[in-house]
């Protein structure tokens, strides 16, 4: 889906981060049965995401926003990692359009 690419293109974007985050692809059967990811998302569409404390997210906006929280600029991660800036801009007017664009 759509929103699950904005998921993948930030992960891509922000590389290195396969010791912090577990990415699981599910199959178009896992979709069809929809139990699996009905217990991460009751809406049983992609994107889910499960924090470390077991806080299930599953809209992109959202899921997208605790990762930059928690992983942007390099937060989170080892000290030997490279800072990756933050993918959300500075201002309250660049941020609103943004949301503009991903809604």
């Amino acid at each position: 889906s759509n929103n699950s690419a904005r998921i993948r293109l930030w992960l891509r974007l922000n590389g290195g981060l396969s010791d912090y985050i577990q990415s699981v692809m599910l199959t178009h059967s896992d979709l069809e049965d929809g139990d699996k990811l009905a217990e991460i998302n009751p809406l049983r569409k992609v994107p889910a995401f499960v924090t470390d404390s077991g806080l299930k997210l599953f809209e992109s906006f959202v899921i997208l926003g605790y990762l930059e929280d928690r992983f942007g600029e390099g937060r989170g991660r080892d000290s030997s990692k490279e800072n990756i800036p933050r993918l959300v801009p500075g201002t309250p007017d660049d941020r609103a359009f943004v949301q503009l664009l991903v809604r």
